[in-house]
């Protein structure tokens, strides 16, 4: 009886560890980061890679705030994605991260793909 309940537990455990270990291997391969709580290492957008910017996230206000949205489409994070000029035939070397209110961090285009 006793050996039943341990490997029910011991099933019911990996179930649910599973799924967790698969988010972190997502978030590693997609980001860079094991931490899905982090922010991430570099972000894929316009199938291109952008690198985490070299300032740490700033607050922008009024005419500073980035103002054309990535679309849906381009943006693979799941969170909001912004540049300062909209996309025509070259790609925005700049894209912003919207942290929360405000607050953005900035990713930068690096040579090659």
């Amino acid at each position: 009886m006793k050996k039943k309940r341990v490997k029910l537990l011991a099933r019911i455990l990996l179930i649910a560890v599973i799924p967790f270990l698969a988010l972190l291997v997502k978030n590693r391969y997609d980001f860079g980061e094991w931490d899905p709580r982090s922010l991430p290492n570099r972000i894929g957008c316009y199938d291109r890679t952008y690198y985490v910017g070299p300032s740490s996230p700033s607050l922008m206000n009024g005419g500073q705030k980035p103002a054309c949205a990535v679309s849906n489409s381009d943006n693979r994070t799941g969170r909001e994605l912004f540049t300062s000029e909209p996309k025509g035939d070259l790609l925005p070397v700049v894209i912003y991260l919207k942290l929360s209110d405000g607050r953005y961090q900035q990713y930068i285009l690096s040579g090659g793909q």
